[in-house]
């Protein structure tokens, strides 16, 4: 499904041809800041274990859980321009607090879990690879716009995390984070993250080769393996045969980069 929605994006992206634009090839680097925002929330009806009049059965819940996390992104990139495809590499460092709550009630009482929510720190590293199309349109010789759309995958480097009161730790050691569905400490590959990205950016022209360029984005993050991987915990967890998710993790970029455009001769 993932490969599907992106594929679909690029293929818009790149549809066509720009009338007018000669084609040319660029290169260049600069940096980037940005936030990223994750509100999400899940509800589902499933049963636990829990002890009624001192006998254990099965007993009904509604389980709530949610998630909110408030991101700073800063970090540098290297492009590579193709006239109407962009590539970029880059090298994302994230700095985060979040609060988590997850709770079971049955008539209005709390089985397991608490209302009140953990909260923490967190820090990110990341590789970023982003696949954009482009649809340039010159303006005059100064001033080129032209619209974005594509992909950004980043691959997970390093994932710490500090829950008030605690110390930091690496959310990889198998110690301070629940163990995956298979009793095994996660790796760092179960933070990678596929984007959708759309937004738009301008070049401008100081002369012939040499250009500053600033773009503009917003990134949707699809669901992690991690985040995949605690959906199916709770399935199995509390039987929730089908849990409701809501809500979106994402959000917006800036880039300025300093660019060098190669003419043929």
């Amino acid at each position: 499904m993932k490969k599907s929605i992106c594929f679909a994006i690029l293929a818009i992206a790149l549809s066509g041809t720009a009338g007018g634009i000669d084609f040319t090839m660029s290169a260049g680097a600069g940096g980037f800041i940005g936030g990223h925002f994750t509100r999400y929330a899940l509800s589902a009806d499933g049963k636990i274990d829990a002890a009624v009049d001192g006998v254990s059965q099965k007993v009904n819940v509604e389980v709530v859980s949610k998630q909110d996390i408030d991101q700073l992104n800063g970090g540098g990139f290297l492009f590579f321009d193709a006239t109407w495809v962009e590539f970029n590499l880059g090298m994302l460092f994230g700095s985060y607090t979040y609060g988590q709550t997850m709770y079971a009630t049955s008539g209005g009482e709390v089985q397991t879990g608490s209302k009140e929510p953990e909260t923490g720190k967190g820090w990110e590293t990341m590789l970023s690879l982003s696949l954009l199309g482009k649809y340039p349109f010159v303006l005059n010789e100064r001033f080129t716009v032209f619209p974005l759309a594509g992909v950004d995958y980043q691959i997970a480097l390093v994932q710490l995390r500090q829950v008030d009161g605690f110390k930091v730790h690496d959310r990889t050691d198998g110690i301070h984070e629940m163990l995956d569905t298979n009793e095994k400490p996660y790796t760092l590959s179960a933070w990678n993250a596929l984007f959708i990205v759309l937004g738009g950016g301008m070049d401008f022209h100081f002369y012939r080769p040499f250009f500053l360029r600033t773009e503009l984005l917003y990134s949707i993050r699809l669901q992690t393996p991690w985040e995949i991987d605690n959906l199916k915990r709770l399935k199995e967890s509390v039987s929730a045969p089908d849990p409701q998710l809501s809500g979106l993790s994402s959000g917006p970029t800036l880039k300025i980069a300093a660019g060098w455009r190669f003419y043929a001769k």
